[in-house]
């Protein structure tokens, strides 16, 4: 049984005691009983029951609140979706509603940049006292936010991955993987110029340090009970990933770490009914094992921002001693964040959303790869839709900006006649050409280098959305008072989307390449890449032939040992098989590609230079 938390069950005029909730380690759901477990796993007393025997929670209370809890939710969707974010950070400080958010729940690219801004929060609350803060001050730092933002991205992590020998060879440890690597990428790149000389551990940035102290206050700040008597409100962070081990969304705060109750509803017995898996349940830093007490901040947005497929999970190291938590991307579970605002009890919500939606496809594979990923894509498409529209039958309380706002929904009949129903806001109406909106969905969710043409493409149509939205959600509105426009760096291709230009539709459209950027830019240059490619490939394979073909003994074992490989890997489970497959794809494999994988960092480097040169503003 999973009590629900006093921020959920509070009465007029209680706290919710942010800095005094009891910390458990896991709770267990099963049968006719539910105990509560220790890290260790040893299990305490059996939680309470009623009259007829059945366990039961917290009686229901009716919550009342005083004062409106707003909440602020950015997306995954790689680069894409972060610089997306930040036109909409720059438009909501315009509006003067940066200053009253209390809650922001983050997911994957999302958390990359809603980390940044919240340690430029944390700089700005404890330097400034309450009074002294104004609404000029979020605009201001929102602007170190898209300048920093901006240039780190512009370094291009995704190539950045494997570009150290040392650290190539030092994946070859089981502890270390690319998803540590590019978690210390995050905080040296991303997050060390906001931190400042501020004291590390072990030379990173503890998550158990971000808790804001605000200036003057004396004493431990709790936000749920001091927020509401503060012009600038202490604003709670949650990064959100995934738990592989339970399927539940895990979620780094300043003050925890672990699964929040179950969720969905406030009737916990019927959740408890309906969901058996194991609550890993969130814990004070201070209370957990010393081996994950100093969980770094760039390892809790790497496990958020960790995409299945292209990183390995996260490991959360010694949290228990018979089960080892793995996380992988926050989208997973919720790819907009919106169940970390409903938690923390957020009467009104931002929603920005700048994750990919599935296409239409015309003649879908019949092949199983194709079957599984199209199965994947639906299943969360579906999620998405049915969390957003529960969502939004709240009303004047909800803003809801994402990137195809305004494209035109289409209709098929038997015979092929396609019909188009308008959107309720049209693209034009923010000031944006569909062809833009389009070309703006389709930008490619990434973690390589992104061009000033696309970065403030996507921060200027979120701007231009959000002052569109926004001031129409009468709710909404009222909590800012809305001040004068102020000059962004980004509104210099503010005519382009009204108005693109050839040259400008040509970068936003071969923006949702992974690869060969620069290449599909010249289209004279695109064959000759081709061809060199093609003869490399071509090269290797003549190589490895008249090395195998003169001994068929030596390609019958090459054969059998992809054989084997392939089996080990399919295989991996398995209790026995599992120590041969880690040692062979774990340790072997990442040695042996420590310097190939040198090679692919400095092409994917060099052609993110190019890509970073054709897509100056300046060039439009």
């Amino acid at each position: 049984m999973v009590r629900l938390p006093p921020y959920l069950l509070r009465r007029r005029g209680e706290g919710m005691g942010y800095l005094d909730r009891p910390s458990v380690a896991i709770e267990l759901a099963t049968g006719p009983t539910a105990l509560s477990m220790t890290h260790a796993g040893q299990p305490r007393s059996p939680l309470t029951r009623g009259e007829d025997g059945e366990i039961v929670s917290a009686p229901p209370v009716p919550e009342e609140r005083e004062q409106p809890k707003l909440g602020l939710a950015l997306s995954g969707g790689g680069h894409r979706a972060a610089f997306f974010h930040v036109g909409v950070l720059a438009k909501l400080a315009e509006l003067g509603l940066l200053r009253p958010i209390q809650v922001i729940s983050t997911v994957s690219g999302g958390s990359i940049v809603g980390a940044l801004y919240y340690l430029h929060v944390k700089n700005l609350l404890e330097s400034k006292a309450d009074a002294e803060i104004t609404d000029a001050d979020y605009v201001e730092l929102v602007r170190a936010v898209e300048r920093e933002y901006r240039e780190a991205a512009a370094s291009n992590v995704r190539g950045s991955g494997w570009v150290n020998l040392l650290q190539n060879l030092r994946m070859a440890k089981p502890t270390y993987s690319r998803t540590d690597r590019v978690a210390e990428l995050y905080e040296r790149r991303f997050y060390s110029k906001a931190w400042g000389d501020r004291p590390k551990r072990d030379g990173r940035i503890a998550m158990r340090d971000l808790l804001i102290e605000p200036h003057g206050h004396q004493g431990a700040f709790d936000p749920d009970v001091a927020n509401p008597q503060r012009r600038a409100p202490v604003p709670i962070l949650l990064l959100e990933a995934t738990t592989l081990n339970t399927g539940h969304n895990w979620r780094f705060e300043a003050m925890y770490m672990g699964e929040p109750p179950r969720q969905g509803t406030t009737d916990q017995s019927a959740r408890e009914d309906v969901d058996k898996n194991a609550i890993l349940q969130r814990t004070k830093w201070v209370d957990l094992p010393e081996a994950c007490r100093d969980f770094p901040l760039g390892g809790a947005v790497g496990s958020s921002a960790c995409f299945p497929g292209g990183f390995p999970p996260m490991v959360v190291p010694g949290l228990f001693d018979d089960l080892t938590v793995e996380l992988v991307d926050g989208g997973v579970h919720d790819n907009q964040g919106v169940e970390g605002l409903v938690d923390r009890g957020c009467t009104h919500w931002i929603i920005s959303d700048g994750s990919g939606q599935m296409p239409d496809i015309a003649r879908p594979s019949t092949r199983l790869p194709a079957v599984l990923g199209r199965v994947i894509s639906i299943y969360g498409d579906a999620e998405r839709e049915q969390r957003l529209l529960q969502l939004l039958r709240e009303g004047g309380s909800v803003a809801f900006m994402h990137l195809q706002t305004g494209l035109p929904a289409r209709e098929r009949t038997p015979g092929g006649k396609v019909s188009e129903k308008a959107a309720a806001l049209e693209s034009t109406d923010f000031g944006v050409a569909e062809d833009v909106q389009r070309a703006l969905a389709q930008v490619r969710t990434d973690l390589d280098a992104f061009c000033e043409v696309e970065a403030w493409a996507l921060m200027a149509d979120a701007y231009q959305l959000t002052g569109r939205i926004v001031p129409g959600r009468a709710e909404l509105a009222a909590l800012g008072t809305a001040g004068a426009d102020v000059e962004w760096p980004f509104e210099v291709v503010s005519v382009q989307l009204a108005q693109p230009g050839k040259k400008f539709l040509k970068v936003l459209r071969v923006s949702k390449q992974r690869f060969l950027k620069p290449s599909r830019m010249l289209p004279a240059v695109l064959p000759v890449v081709l061809l060199l490619l093609l003869a490399a490939i071509g090269a290797a394979a003549y190589g490895l032939w008249v090395l195998l073909t003169p001994h068929g003994t030596v390609l019958f074992l090459v054969g059998l040992a992809i054989l084997i490989a392939v089996a080990i890997y399919g295989s991996s489970e398995n209790r026995y098989v599992k120590p041969v497959a880690i040692g062979i794809f774990d340790v072997v494999l990442p040695a042996l590609l420590a310097i190939p994988l040198v090679l692919v960092s400095w092409l994917q480097l060099a052609a993110g230079r190019w890509w970073l040169s054709l897509g100056r503003a300046k060039r439009l």
